[in-house]
């Protein structure tokens, strides 16, 4: 197992090392496996700043399950542009559970603006203080160019998405299922699981994108049977965006490939144990 942890750590080396400091990852596995690459570094968020607005409206459901009930009108002056669907569509109604899931699922930006309006930037600021996300901030909306050229940004570090992640997925009970599903069949796998989406895998993907102009994030969950990890990527500044969606599909596939090992190998142990053969098998990563 050492020897396959070892073989990962220097992939992910050879993948982030010659982008520099145009790359941020930080990656946490389940048997314990760590690295870290210009991990506390903020970078501009992006759509990874919906995972805060996420968790915080969940914890406030946790004290009052009736908030995701509630209905938010949606005003024609609040559609905004960018991605998501509900500025082709013609209902003006939204409980707060569907705008979550809109925010995930297809990252709509006027559902994640109608929730920041709903429970307000202070709040979820203060939230995300108090709950360890150290470079995390939250000072505008989505598709706020007026805010954007009075200098507030939103910010988010590689360290502080995977550990949204990590919150999200790794408490089993903490969380509905249904949140799950919307990042299983969120509509953007371009970037992590983008080298496995459309093939026969066994690895479960369950990620969240951003990307701006010479911007490519992405966070996700990956799990295999009793295996998983928690993982965010960030670019910032790489010129040439194929470059940048290559290096983070690359490294998704390396995730995949050392879950499935990691899995292999302890099934040769657990023969091993039961009956005292060993069977060698090849462990390197693609």
């Amino acid at each position: 197992m050492g020897l396959l942890k070892e073989e990962f750590i220097n992939k992910l080396k050879s993948l982030t090392e010659p982008l520099g400091d145009q790359i941020a990852i930080a990656a946490e596995g389940s048997d314990g496996f760590r690295f870290l690459y210009n991990e506390s570094v903020p970078m501009l968020s992006a759509s990874l700043i919906k995972l805060p607005v996420l968790l915080y409206v969940y914890d406030q459901a946790k004290i009052d399950r009736s908030i995701l009930k509630k209905t938010i009108v949606l005003r024609n002056h609040e559609i905004v542009g960018g991605s998501g669907v509900l500025q082709i569509l013609s209902g003006r109604e939204w409980s707060v559970r569907d705008l979550l899931a809109l925010m995930i699922n297809v990252s709509d930006n006027t559902a994640t603006n109608l929730l920041i309006e709903e429970f307000g930037i202070r709040p979820i600021q203060q939230w995300v203080r108090e709950h360890g996300y150290k470079e995390t901030t939250l000072e505008r909306k989505m598709m706020d160019t007026a805010a954007e050229d009075a200098g507030k940004r939103n910010l988010i570090s590689a360290r502080d998405a995977c550990q949204a992640i990590r919150t999200l997925f790794s408490d089993q009970k903490a969380y509905p299922d249904e949140i799950k599903s919307w990042f299983l069949h969120q509509q953007f796998r371009g970037k992590l699981p983008g080298l496995i989406d459309e093939v026969p895998n066994p690895v479960s993907v369950y990620n969240k994108t951003g990307e701006m102009e010479e911007i490519d994030h992405d966070a996700a969950f990956f799990s295999y049977k009793s295996s998983s990890m928690s993982i965010a990527v960030l670019t910032s500044g790489v010129k040439d965006r194929q470059i940048a969606l290559s290096v983070i599909q690359k490294i998704g596939k390396s995730v995949s490939d050392y879950l499935i090992q990691s899995e292999e190998h302890q099934e040769d142990i657990s023969s091993f144990s039961d009956h005292g053969v060993l069977i060698d098998k090849q462990s390197h990563l693609s």
